[in-house]
């Protein structure tokens, strides 16, 4: 199964939905930034419930709506970032992507461990239009789903299910990842919200159905057997997007004392500073002529 977001309605348009497959992706992240097994499980996560939130954004102008979820614990993995946006791209990274936990009881990797079960969610929705709009909440497990589903029910008041999974083989490898979002809308009924909440429980954890060989589409049956409406589907990949310029605009708000600290390495050590993305670990180098400018720009302040 290829990497796939889908996004729809069900219900008589009472309910939306999001699913995707983002084992792929969630592979790429694990090699880009070397992630220990549970941290590939814990970014993969958070980067695969950031796609799912970007997917109920709607592109309004010009400028790409994205959404970005920060998860702070008080695990061994350290602060948790991914963003993502309805066109299928995602990126993300972990503070300390080697951190380790025990396995749990029944051997599985235990996320809430790494990640820590106090601390706080916070995600940004940025639409494209307007001032991006930030919410914040403390975590309560710290397995990332039931906090993103708190998340969706005490910031922005509507009733959501959220399942999350990824799978790692014992060398590391991801092997499975996904997910799957259900929100209910005004108007549905709490028959039909008591119904539904008894498939989402029966569907079972996301890894067991995607080891099974059962993606989005198989999810989405068993959540909503008299139909559904698919209105987009989206391929998923691993995007970042950073470039020179971008690096130049980060120095610009690193403000008059870091760009003059960074000057006066590259003065002593005789090269170009270096600044390294942390979302696909790019390096850019920046030589001294360039800092002097940037310096002498901030000094004169706005023009």
């Amino acid at each position: 199964m290829a990497d796939e977001l889908l996004r729809g309605t069900a219900l008589g348009g009472r309910a939306r939905f999001a699913a995707a497959e983002t084992t792929s992706v969630v592979e790429k992240l694990r090699e880009i930034h070397d992630l220990s097994p549970t941290v590939s499980a814990a970014l993969g996560r958070v980067a695969t419930g950031t796609l799912l939130l970007a997917a109920t954004l709607e592109k309004l102008t010009a400028r790409e709506p994205v959404v970005t979820v920060e998860v702070e614990g008080d695990g061994p993995a350290g602060r948790l970032v991914a963003t993502a946006s309805p066109a299928g791209w995602v990126r993300g990274f972990a503070r300390n992507p080697r951190a380790t936990a025990a396995a749990r009881g029944d051997g599985k990797l235990d996320v809430a461990a790494v990640v820590g079960r106090n601390g706080t969610l916070t995600v940004t929705r940025d639409p494209g239009i307007g001032e991006p709009w930030r919410g914040t909440v403390p975590l309560r497990s710290g397995e990332i789903a039931r906090d993103l589903a708190r998340y969706l029910h005490d910031s922005e008041q509507l009733p959501s299910a959220i399942g999350l999974g990824v799978f790692v083989v014992p060398e590391g490898r991801v092997a499975h990842a996904g997910g799957w979002l259900v929100q209910l809308l005004p108007g549905v009924a709490d028959d039909e919200a008591g119904a539904l909440a008894d498939r989402v429980r029966r569907l079972g954890p996301v890894t067991a159905q995607l080891r099974a060989g059962r993606g989005p589409e198989a999810w989405l049956h068993d959540l909503f057997p008299d139909g559904y409406e698919v209105l987009g589907r989206t391929p998923v990949r691993f995007e970042c997007g950073c470039s020179r310029e971008r690096v130049e605009k980060a120095l610009r708000l690193l403000g008059q004392a870091e760009v003059r600290s960074l000057l006066e390495e590259a003065r002593r050590q005789g090269e170009p500073a270096e600044l390294r993305c942390e979302f696909c670990r790019a390096v850019y180098p920046v030589p001294p002529a360039d800092l002097e400018r940037l310096l002498r720009e901030l000094e004169s302040g706005p023009r």
